[in-house]
């Protein structure tokens, strides 16, 4: 035993001594760097590397010649490294995500700190961290702009019984307004993490003080509390009861926090500062473990709160089975009109590149709430994981929405695509009504019995752009190649990929219903990447993207279709080929559609979006070219400022005696109006 803790020590001590040799030496910063990439702004000042090239590659290096193996785990994914003849161990990695990844060097073994870089509390520990930039955002980046003040206070918990730390943001103009008063936020980090999250990876007094100063969010203070606690004599609550796989308790493992927010934090934040106590100058969010708190304590305490936000993290949890909505929270969303009325904001955001897990368990507890009737603003990152960047975003969505006098708000960002938005004012015609009753329970839940498609992810070579692309392709349940089938091809959002339908709508799900109850034509459906450019994702200014909308058209005519009709079973008269899409997509479908009537027959615009042409350029002789026209869909919500491009269509349209079905319904430019419109559309092509 002795023995054993002496070898732990020396191990240690050689650890040690290794990591100072690669302080005091540093990496061969000067005399080997790479004329492309930068150092990382994460870096300790003057360091080059960590090191950050155009395509998010970035190159670790540590000078440790006693090592045997070093790796770099950045976000779970280990990197070998490679040593030199100078005792400097190398690596490159692949693309990293845009944002903010906590990153560890593992030196025989054991995982230490990279010299180079700042530290960070994360991961349950100080850890190192890498900032990939996003290109073109700004956001939460200091400027020259009124600043506000970051302030560290303590307080004593008698929940607890103990002193604890709280951050404390103010606005620029706090000290300069002594009579004034001011709403609060209370934001949680994630699991793993501080009270120091916030400000020192979150950036959130910089986002801040820039929505201010742009005048998108109402001054307001901000506080930030450690999302651990316990009561005197009660060991802490595991994630998982004695270790097994029993459902979690959130409520009892977080049930010390809710006393020390509602017994102490606010009655210490009330009296401290000079804050407004009613419910609705009150809200509460947070990041992943922060969100379920978030949604534990502030719907638990309606008294208290108008305004909830789960980054990432909602009160479903990883799962929402056995979740009852009815039931949850002492029942506060029974009544969901009551529910509405009180609460003034239900955000839940999720970064798209989060991965499968994570994505359904925050959309799966969204569309419950939704098909409850629970209102709620839902916001994507494009492009980001679960990482700071997403929660970012996420806040700077979420602040202009809060303390607002106007009952419009709720749904200004679904009405938002992501990251960005379309503004203008709405007025509604005589026709800008619904065309179908609304969709019956259950149409897009998936069922056991009944045969089913087949989803799956493919390549193709693109002469238009130069590169390997993507697409996803549904066939359908016995899909043969001795039979000839029909193609719809479906374009998604400016800030979407070839994933984005099936994330929003599972046109798997909805076909395979559709196609069971004899409601809809067995097809082929082909889900492609609508952004025809080299890097393909949506990353960073999505909006930057929109030429790469444009150039698609060739890539579908030219590369996307003739792959599809060398490698499945279709029939390839233009009587067997529909297109249709979403927002931009919807934009691209009717530019393509109309604009390649030898081409397509069946053609649908959801929610189009301002890169649609022109009424009188889709369709410039319409007395001759309405008789090529199969099906001309279009659609809408009425809460989507962008109705005013369908509105133009249909007047037009409805001029000239063009056939077309006009749908306008109760939604914004939001995932439900665009999975309603194709369960339609579905029902009406090739038939």
């Amino acid at each position: 035993m002795i023995e054993s803790m002496k070898k732990n020590i020396i191990l240690r001590i050689g650890i040690i001594c290794m990591m100072c040799s690669a302080f005091l030496f540093s990496y061969a910063q000067n005399t080997d760097l790479q004329d492309d990439g930068k150092p990382a702004v994460s870096n300790i000042k003057g360091q080059q590397y960590p090191r950050i090239y155009s395509d998010l590659r970035a190159t670790f290096r540590l000078k440790a010649p006693e090592a045997k193996k070093v790796e770099v785990d950045v976000g779970g994914k280990r990197y070998p490294m490679t040593m030199g003849s100078n005792g400097v161990w190398t690596v490159t990695t692949d693309p990293l995500v845009p944002g903010f990844h906590y990153y560890s060097l593992v030196i025989d073994g054991v995982a230490v700190c990279d010299p180079a870089s700042e530290t960070f509390y994360g991961m349950g520990r100080q850890a190192s961290g890498i900032e990939v930039p996003s290109k073109d955002e700004d956001f939460y980046l200091v400027k020259d702009v009124p600043h506000g003040e970051v302030r560290q206070r303590y307080y004593f918990s008698k929940t607890t019984g103990q002193w604890r730390r709280v951050f404390v943001y103010t606005p620029p103009d706090y000290d300069s307004r002594p009579d004034a008063m001011y709403p609060v936020l209370y934001l949680l980090h994630g699991g793993g993490e501080d009270e120091r999250g916030w400000v020192v990876q979150g950036c959130v007094q910089h986002i801040m003080d820039n929505l201010i100063a742009d005048q998108k969010a109402k001054p307001m203070i901000v506080v930030m509390e450690n999302g651990y606690a316990t009561k005197p004599g009660v060991p802490e609550t595991p994630f998982r009861p004695g270790g097994t796989n029993a459902p979690r308790d959130f409520a009892a493992m977080f049930s010390a926090l809710v006393e020390v927010y509602t017994n102490d934090l606010i009655p210490f934040i009330d009296s401290t500062y000079r804050t407004k106590t009613n419910r609705e100058d009150r809200a509460i969010a947070g990041l992943s473990m922060g969100g379920m708190q978030s949604f534990i304590i502030g719907l638990n305490n309606l008294d208290k709160f108008a305004y909830i936000g789960g980054f990432s993290g909602a009160g479903g949890g990883p799962s929402t089975s056995g979740f009852d909505i009815k039931k949850a929270y002492g029942g506060v969303m029974a009544d969901p009109d009551e529910f509405n009325k009180k609460v003034r904001v239900l955000f839940l955001s999720i970064g798209t590149a989060e991965g499968e897990r994570f994505y359904n368990s925050v959309k799966k507890y969204k569309d419950a709430l939704e098909e409850a009737g629970i209102k709620t603003v839902f916001y994507e990152s494009p492009g980001t994981s679960h990482e700071w960047l997403t929660w970012r975003r996420s806040l700077y969505q979420f602040a202009p929405l809060l303390f607002k006098d106007t009952s419009s708000q709720r749904r200004d960002a679904a009405a938002r695509p992501r990251a960005g938005g379309f503004r203008g004012q709405i007025e509604l015609s005589a026709d800008d009504k619904p065309a179908f009753d609304p969709p019956p329970p259950a149409f897009d839940k998936e069922r056991d019995n009944i045969k089913h498609g087949k989803v799956e992810m493919i390549e193709y070579e693109s002469k238009t752009v130069g590169t390997t692309r993507k697409m996803l392709v549904y066939t359908p349940p016995d899909y043969s190649k001795n039979k000839k089938y029909p193609v719809l091809y479906l374009l998604h959002g400016i800030g979407g990929d070839e994933t984005e339908w099936r994330r929003f709508a599972s046109p798997e799900i909805l076909l395979d219903n559709l196609i069971a109850d004899g409601k809809a034509v067995p097809m082929i459906i082909v889900m492609p990447n609508g952004r025809a450019q080299k890097n393909d994702r949506a990353e960073g200014n999505v909006y930057a993207s929109a030429p790469a909308f444009a150039a698609f058209e060739q890539d579908l005519l030219n590369d996307v279709i003739p792959t599809i009709e060398s490698r499945y079973s279709v029939n390839s008269d233009r009587e067997y080929r529909a297109i249709a899409g979403l927002s931009m997509g919807g934009g691209q479908s009717l530019n393509f559609g109309l604009g390649h009537l030898d081409k397509f027959a069946w053609i649908g615009g959801f929610s189009s979006a301002p890169n649609t042409k022109q009424p009188k350029e889709l369709l410039p002789n319409p007395a001759t070219e309405k008789n090529q026209i199969k099906l001309l869909f279009l659609s809408c919500g009425n809460k989507d400022s962008l109705i005013r491009i369908g509105q133009s269509i249909h007047s037009y349209l409805k001029e000239n005696d063009v056939p077309h079905i006009w749908h306008v319904d109760d939604n914004g430019h939001d995932p439900r109006h665009w999975k309603n419109s194709l369960w339609y559309f579905l029902q009406k092509v090739f038939k």
